[in-house]
């Protein structure tokens, strides 16, 4: 008895335990109304998924890059070539219409203009001794007339203010050499809104189009989105050059464009933003990210590539 407890595999306590009757499990008992209602379970389980996957959509967006323009801005820019010899401003400065910013080095016209002036002036009193001399009376129209050009190429070499505002933007020091056209300094009026110029993909013109709604996220503010809508969308769609010279020369590398694109406007009524519950103003060059809802489908369609063909039209 000894030799064959202890040749078996089974420990003499669970032997002893198993003759006294142990614990032993029940048999699982699985009823008629059980099965039933797992079926109907699952059943409506597998109709609510596929419901799901024909009435869920997928959204495809136009998305791009974006900038801030605000309203009431205006770019001053160099009449003609020349070396600076005065900035008669600053950067902050409130300036009304007329006011003159920046003077040109223009020695050669000052000097003319001086010298027709004492010219003018003695053919002026040669015409009051002979008031009936008409050499000398062509004379002095001549030189009115000579006046005039030489005073229009001296105002030339002043940059004035446009508009009333303040100075938001310069870009001239005294003995800087600048070109006729370059963006010398920017006047800011009081802003009533901003305008957004994003740079949407290229491809996707034909499905934008002035209503729709644009999403616009900017750029270092956290949940800052702001719901706008399609003002216009350029015809045209420009390759990357043409599309950085359209938005602006003070603004132009801002960002890298690859590929084409079309310009799409829209504008911020209030000037301003939020986010995280603290209201911004919107600053102009501010970049911002855009979005459009081009098209959407079934989220059907991507479980069953094939029904797209087949049931395109249906849905």
């Amino acid at each position: 008895m000894s030799g064959e407890a202890t040749s078996s595999p089974f420990r003499p306590q669970a032997l002893e335990f198993h003759r006294r009757g142990g614990l032993r499990g029940d048999v699982l008992h699985i009823t008629p109304d059980l099965l039933r209602a797992v079926f109907w379970l699952l059943l409506a389980l597998v109709l609510c998924l596929l419901a799901f996957a024909v009435t869920a959509q997928l959204t495809d967006y136009a998305s791009g890059p974006a900038l801030v323009s605000l309203d009431g801005r205006s770019e001053v820019t160099a009449s003609r070539a020349g070396t600076v010899a005065e900035v008669a401003t600053r950067v902050g400065a409130q300036v009304r219409e007329g006011d003159v910013l920046l003077r040109l080095h223009a020695a050669t016209e000052a000097a003319e203009l001086a010298s027709l002036e004492r010219e003018l002036q003695d053919q002026l009193v040669l015409l009051m001794g002979r008031p009936t001399d008409r050499a000398a009376k062509a004379a002095v129209l001549d030189l009115r007339t000579r006046r005039d050009v030489a005073r229009s190429a001296l105002e030339r070499s002043l940059l004035r203010a446009p508009c009333a505002g303040e100075i938001a933007d310069l870009r001239a020091r005294p003995g800087q050499m600048i070109q006729a056209g370059a963006p010398v300094l920017a006047i800011q009026a009081d802003p009533r809104g901003a305008s957004i110029t994003a740079l949407l993909p290229g491809p996707e013109r034909p499905l934008l189009r002035a209503g729709m709604p644009l999403h616009l996220q900017v750029d270092g503010f956290q949940r800052s989105a702001l719901e706008l809508a399609i003002e216009r969308v350029d015809a045209q769609v420009l390759g990357p050059p043409e599309a950085l010279r359209a938005i602006g020369s003070e603004l132009e590398g801002a960002f890298e464009v690859r590929g084409p694109v079309v310009l799409v406007h829209a504008r911020v009524p209030s000037g301003g933003f939020e986010s995280e519950g603290v209201q911004y103003r919107l600053h102009h060059g501010m970049a911002a990210r855009a979005e459009v809802a081009v098209r959407r489908k079934p989220l059907l369609y991507a479980f069953l590539p094939g029904l797209e063909e087949a049931l395109g039209d249906v849905f």
